[in-house]
């Protein structure tokens, strides 16, 4: 099993937390493990403490567990940036914003418009996050509509030109029972030659690392997909799903 995306909510004096992600991710067989913290780059009440304050030293202690530096970094396209991607050896790029509104429902064209405009600005990361985000804050938390596969499939096959892909969240499956992005979202990455995939369970606290994994990993197989994109030995690669 392989699980990527793991919030442990880090601060430089609470290296436990890290030691019982460790353990759990054992306990849960999960044979790849990166811890993808926050930093928010963003002006917005949403992203407010939602940051990692030390860079430097948490890159510092990951690499003191024997883990690969992960991020998940969310920027506007507008504040100036706090970090130096680079110098991660995983980022998962995603957008935190305050959502547009109207008529009191969340405009997710517009969500996807804005996410568009700060991906073609950032070069330095692996995946995107979460990219249908916004229905966890929906009233009913609905699905992006077929009316906006048009612009998915442009943004995918901009991601897939420059060797990027998506990250399969799991986190919302016990909140709504999909994962960002749904199935049907997911099914169309992979339509429009999306091979470049990730999948994390977004746990930010160690009993649920590695939770609903093995659906994700179950529903990637007959999605069509054969590999994760794996860090191992210092390098991207590929690993194939086990049956």
């Amino acid at each position: 099993m392989q699980d990527y995306h793991v919030h442990s909510y880090f601060s430089g004096d609470s290296q436990s937390r890290i030691e019982d992600i460790i353990e759990q991710s054992k306990k849960m067989g999960i044979e790849h493990l990166i811890i993808t913290d926050h930093v928010d780059d963003m002006q917005t009440e949403f992203a407010k403490g939602d940051t990692i304050v030390d860079t430097r030293k948490y890159i510092q202690i990951m690499a003191k567990f024997g883990l690969a530096a992960g991020l998940e970094y969310s920027w506007d396209g507008k504040t100036p940036q706090t970090v130096n991607l680079s110098d991660f050896d995983f980022v998962i790029l995603s957008y935190h914003c305050e959502f547009i509104k109207e008529n009191g429902l969340i405009r997710y064209d517009r969500y996807l418009e804005d996410f568009e405009k700060v991906i073609e600005q950032v070069e330095d990361f692996r995946v995107i996050g979460h990219i249908d985000f916004p229905r966890r804050y929906d009233n009913e938390n609905r699905k992006f509509t077929r009316d906006l596969y048009g612009k998915l499939k442009e943004l995918f096959k901009s991601l897939i030109h420059r060797g990027k892909g998506i990250e399969l969240n799991m986190a919302a499956v016990s909140m709504y029972g999909d994962p960002n992005p749904d199935w049907d979202i997911l099914q169309l990455y992979k339509d429009c030659g999306g091979d470049v995939i990730t999948i994390g369970s977004d746990a930010h606290t160690a009993d649920r690392v590695g939770k609903n994994i093995s659906m994700g990993l179950k529903r990637l197989k007959e999605t069509g997909f054969d590999y994760l994109d794996v860090f191992e030995e210092g390098k991207w690669t590929k690993k194939k799903i086990k049956s």
